[in-house]
């Protein structure tokens, strides 16, 4: 199936952004998060897939960039290299943007990090999210609790 320049035009409208926060969230670098957007648009350039709704398709395109983000923190370049200290603007909110606590997302390991900023930053729901990492929805309510505790004990600790 052949991708109409419009429809791509309008895919990157209306997930370039949530599509870079996400990949940022993973990568913690501005670089890392544009070329992982990149990449994404290109694999969905490539295989034309086809979907049964508009949230199917945020779902996948979400889903290419997790695992593309896992694999750039999985390999050798990024491992022997140091992330650039980035001050990119993650949202229109200011929430999770401010010191303490973006420093204190950041340091979460990754599955934690994912499931805080798909609730917390794009507003998706349990069930949404759930279908985005692949796991069943009472293991995203866990890790969106375990997560929770591990935010605060950190934050009480600085």
């Amino acid at each position: 199936m052949y991708i109409e320049k419009q429809e791509f035009e309008k895919t990157v409208t209306d997930y370039a952004d949530i599509m870079l926060r996400c990949a940022y969230i993973h990568s913690g670098n501005r670089t890392d998060a544009e070329d992982i957007v990149q990449e994404a648009f290109i694999k969905y350039l490539r295989k034309s897939p086809e979907f049964r709704d508009e949230e199917h398709k945020k779902a996948w395109l979400l889903r290419v960039v997790i695992n593309l983000c896992k694999d750039l923190n999985k390999s050798f370049w990024k491992r022997k290299t140091v992330d650039e200290a980035s001050e990119y603007d993650l949202s229109d909110n200011d929430t999770v943007t401010h010191g303490e606590l973006w420093d204190a997302v950041s340091r979460l390991p990754l599955k934690y990090k994912t499931v805080i900023q798909l609730y917390y930053n794009e507003d998706m729901t349990i069930e949404e999210i759930a279908q985005i990492v692949g796991k069943s929805k009472s293991t995203v309510c866990s890790l969106l609790q375990k997560a929770r505790t591990l935010l605060k004990k950190q934050l009480e600790e600085s």
